[in-house]
């Protein structure tokens, strides 16, 4: 067992704002694994930022806008290997960065936590991406796709998120 100053080093888990398809309870499971059962998801909004469609709405982009506000949940307490997991599904290095946000939560308090943006390369289109609309139009062809896209998933490359996650943990805990 670690000594307490190592232990106190280590990261630890990691609080989401889920602003897209991962708001949803059947995909969160399929993404995160059996640990989804056992984490709440909090109402939450991210001021000055606005959830774009892409793809007519097929998922989701967050993109800064002043003014604007995105609901979402607030999921706090996911493992590194979750963590790991969700950026996989998230394709973070490519379609989409992470970055630490304040966030407005239910019952007027506030807490920080992680939201996938979405990166230059991600074309976001004009309007407003709606959480209802694509839960009645896309979201049975995307648990099929979540599935497969998890079954894809290579213990190395999840290895390597799992160390990026440590690594950002271990940054912050030191700042």
């Amino acid at each position: 067992m670690p000594g307490i100053h190592a232990w106190n080093r280590m990261p630890g888990p990691v609080d989401f704002f889920f602003y897209g398809t991962l708001r949803d309870a059947g995909i969160r499971r399929i993404v995160l694994g059996a640990e989804a059962l056992s984490l709440s998801a909090v109402p939450a909004t991210l001021e000055g930022y606005r959830c774009a469609p892409v793809e007519r709405g097929r998922f989701p982009g967050i993109v800064a806008e002043p003014g604007a506000a995105a609901p979402g949940v607030l999921v706090q307490g996911v493992s590194l290997d979750a963590a790991a997991r969700t950026s996989f599904f998230e394709s973070e290095g490519s379609l989409y960065d992470i970055a630490r946000t304040p966030l407005a939560v239910a019952g007027g308090r506030d807490a920080d936590a992680w939201v996938y943006v979405a990166a230059a390369v991600l074309p976001v289109e004009a309007g407003e991406w709606r959480f209802e609309d694509w839960r009645r139009r896309w979201r049975p062809g995307l648990l099929g796709d979540a599935r497969a896209a998890m079954a894809r998933a290579t213990p190395a490359e999840l290895g390597r998120y799992r160390l990026a996650w440590s690594d950002r943990l271990s940054r912050l805990r030191t700042s």
